[in-house]
């Protein structure tokens, strides 16, 4: 469990209830700013007091009420038309009380829905505006270096006759692709290959959830209200497809006490992730790196507090034996806090080596959310036989871009003459060695 304090002062974070923003304003002040996040919370803080002011004026009167309607029981007849009075008007003072108090819980929802996680004390702030405090860890695999001129996954596929973008630009428009033959091949063995080795190496259960989810569950990982504006919406239903199958295994568990020895929860799922990504960096936007749908695998686990950073370097070394067996050379990074994402506390990117752009690109991203999740989906667990209940930490990590990797796979593999060798573990699944004219 992390603590973090000042002199004197040692607390246990638990991400973000409304009794610890106020007990604890300056360590989310702190969060804020190392996040470089200009909100403030000074609003959320004054209606926080206001309505700790009314629940207490509210619990009051209730202490008042209930001896007031006990003597109304037992009064002589002629005083009990007073005491009557009485009884009403601090049941309609009550009344008045709540729907403030509901009033201020309106106002405070989205306040509190808007305050991002708090970074893991390990995470680096960056160098004022200069530098995010990314760092790379380790690297793993030389950078591939051919012999030859090496040409981008996108030309690679048109010419092998793998991938369509002008199908996929006239089906849906812009930034949407259509795979065929090799190509699709190809996607369905990444799939397959990756739950294959997690659920028979890492010990995960496959699950392949609903592609449509509700709004709360966009809500409790953390998408909404953060992100609306890159969600697709089904506003007659209230359904949002999929932006990562995060949201839907976050929700298996929502409202629900786990029992004592029921964690670790290890999930693994495949789903197509649909994405607006309005306002991505051009250079970005060529090619299988950002679509606004694409397939992905997900590692997910459920975990008891003083596990989740063992188990964070555990899906991350879950996520880089992909990489490994697929023989694609990788760097592994630690976010700094101006880039983490809205629910993690700490943040790994795993970035594949791509010849054909002579940079790495990201490939996975793999986060301790700590309770953030668990607060807001209302996750608990049983530590013990009859003990307290607590909320859990949930890690979650891609594993890995199904997209990505092929990308990968195209222009590590190219060869001169422009064919591309199969790595040796998909061959079973794609039933050729190489992929040619």
């Amino acid at each position: 469990m992390l603590r973090v304090g000042t002199p004197g002062l040692c607390y246990t974070v638990i991400m973000l209830s409304l009794d610890f923003i106020r007990q604890n304003p300056q360590v989310v002040r702190e969060g804020l700013s190392r996040r470089r996040d200009p909100q403030s919370i000074d609003e959320l803080l004054r209606l926080a007091e206001l309505k700790r002011g009314l629940v207490t004026r509210c619990d009051g009167l209730y202490t008042a009420l209930k001896p007031l309607k006990e003597t109304v029981r037992v009064a002589p007849v002629e005083r009990r038309a007073e005491l009557s009075k009485q009884v009403k008007a601090i049941t309609q003072d009550i009344r008045q009380l709540e729907l403030q108090i509901i009033d201020i819980d309106t106002r405070l929802q989205p306040l509190l829905l808007s305050l991002p996680n708090i970074p893991h004390p390990s995470v680096k702030e960056g160098d004022g505006e200069s530098t995010s405090g990314d760092y790379e860890v380790r690297r793993w695999g030389e950078p591939v270096s051919l012999e030859f001129e090496a040409k981008p996954h996108w030309e690679l596929g048109e010419r092998l006759g793998m991938i369509d973008f002008e199908a996929g630009t006239k089906i849906s428009g812009s930034r949407f692709i259509s795979l065929k033959g090799a190509g699709a091949r190809l996607e369905r063995a990444l799939i397959s290959f990756m739950l294959d080795m997690h659920t028979r190496e890492h010990g995960y259960i496959e699950i392949l959830p609903p592609f449509l989810v509700k709004r709360s569950a966009m809500i409790g990982a953390g998408q909404l209200p953060k992100f609306e504006d890159q969600a697709y919406a089904c506003t007659e239903d209230e359904l949002y497809l999929n932006p990562t199958a995060e949201v839907p295994l976050v929700e298996v568990h929502s409202d629900s006490i786990l029992p004592m020895g029921a964690l670790p929860i290890r999930y693994v799922a495949w789903t197509t992730a649909f994405r607006r990504e309005a306002g991505s960096a051009s250079r970005q936007t060529r090619g299988l790196l950002r679509l606004h749908q694409f397939n992905k695998v997900e590692l997910f686990q459920i975990v008891a507090p003083q596990d989740s950073y063992t188990v964070l370097d555990q899906v991350l070394g879950h996520a880089e034996a992909v990489l490994r067996d697929l023989e694609l050379p990788y760097r592994v990074v630690t976010l700094g806090a101006p880039n983490l994402p809205f629910a993690a506390a700490k943040t790994f990117d795993l970035e594949v080596w791509m010849p054909g752009q002579g940079r790495y690109v990201e490939i996975s991203s793999v986060s301790n959310c700590e309770t953030f999740q668990a607060r807001r989906t209302n996750i608990k667990y049983r530590p013990t036989s009859g003990g307290r209940v607590e909320f859990v930490h949930t890690v979650n990590g891609s594993g890995l871009a199904v997209g990505r990797t092929m990308a990968a796979i195209l222009e590590t593999y190219q060869q001169a003459d422009g064919t591309v060798i199969i790595p040796k573990v998909l061959r079973p699944y794609m039933g050729a060695s190489a992929l040619s004219f």
